[in-house]
């Protein structure tokens, strides 16, 4: 891995530890005691062959904490909360699980993941995946993301071909917070009423 910290506020690499033997590995995939670690209320398994993209994509409800048991996959990184130090940072490394880390994506934080070989990523989440705000990406090779990718032969989801542009993804970033937040905001002024 190319990469031992991540120019984007929120983002980290944790050290994990695979426990290798004979006959295969243990790989530990979470730890609330890992640093960026947050509790989470989901956990997927994501198994992708080589050649296939996944994203980009953007979440505005919940974090993720992504780890890698199986595979090598490159992945990217763009910071697109107008409010934080790192907007519109890139970051861009392959990843293998040889490497033992772990990466923390929080919300706000555009990812994209190039399949390098058959890899499985399992990821938590810190809220669970709802529909109405999962809707939010741009094109994988979008040149305003500024990321680099080899080829442009790939596989991609019905969903990702159907994304706009980087600009797009911002206003629809920012239209989906907000929303967000303000449900948070009723929500928790709804528990208020009832005590």
């Amino acid at each position: 891995m190319s990469v031992t910290t991540i120019d984007i506020a929120g983002c980290d690499v944790v050290p994990v530890s695979p426990n290798r033997d004979s006959r295969g590995c243990l790989f530990e995939i979470f730890r609330q005691s890992w640093p960026g670690a947050f509790p989470t209320v989901q956990w997927n398994a994501c198994a992708s062959n080589a050649g296939v993209v996944r994203g980009v994509h953007v979440h505005v409800d919940y974090e993720e904490f992504y780890t890698l048991p199986s595979g090598r996959v490159v992945l990217g990184l763009v910071d697109i909360r107008a409010d934080s130090p790192s907007f519109r940072n890139s970051v861009q490394f392959e990843w293998a699980d040889s490497d033992g880390v772990a990466i923390v994506v929080p919300r706000g934080v555009a990812h994209v993941v190039r399949f390098v070989e058959n890899s499985v990523l399992a990821f938590g989440l810190s809220g669970y995946w709802t529909p109405d705000f999962d809707v939010v990406g741009c094109q994988w090779d979008d040149p305003e993301l500024r990321l680099q990718w080899p080829d442009k032969d790939v596989v991609r989801s019905t969903r990702d071909l159907a994304s706009g542009g980087f600009a797009q993804m911002l206003a629809d970033y920012e239209e989906r917070s907000t929303a967000w937040r303000e449900l948070q905001r009723l929500g928790a002024r709804e528990a208020c009423l009832v005590r």
